[in-house]
């Protein structure tokens, strides 16, 4: 295996362990009966909105990074043929 594959598979894991962890933080019980309340309000939201949306985008920055690595070091690069039509 080349160094660079190596790389990516670390690169890789280590994304998957993170989005993971933010899921496991949104739904773990005894961690989300510590969010689950009312107050404080945000923005008229209570806590435990805040939590699962804040949680999600989280995970959604973890993708977005992700893709945006893969795609400079030119992992997600494919060559697609098109055929001709008959």
């Amino acid at each position: 295996m080349s160094a660079k594959s190596i790389h990516s598979r670390r690169r890789t894991a280590l994304f998957i362990t993170l989005i993971l962890a933010t899921t496991f933080l949104t739904t773990f019980p005894p961690i989300f009966l510590w969010a689950n309340t009312i107050e404080p309000r945000v923005l008229g939201l209570p806590f435990a909105m805040i939590w699962h949306i804040g949680l999600a985008l989280v995970g959604a920055v973890f993708f977005a990074l992700w893709y945006l690595l893969e795609s400079r070091s030119g992992a997600i690069d494919m060559n697609v043929d098109i055929e001709e039509a008959r």
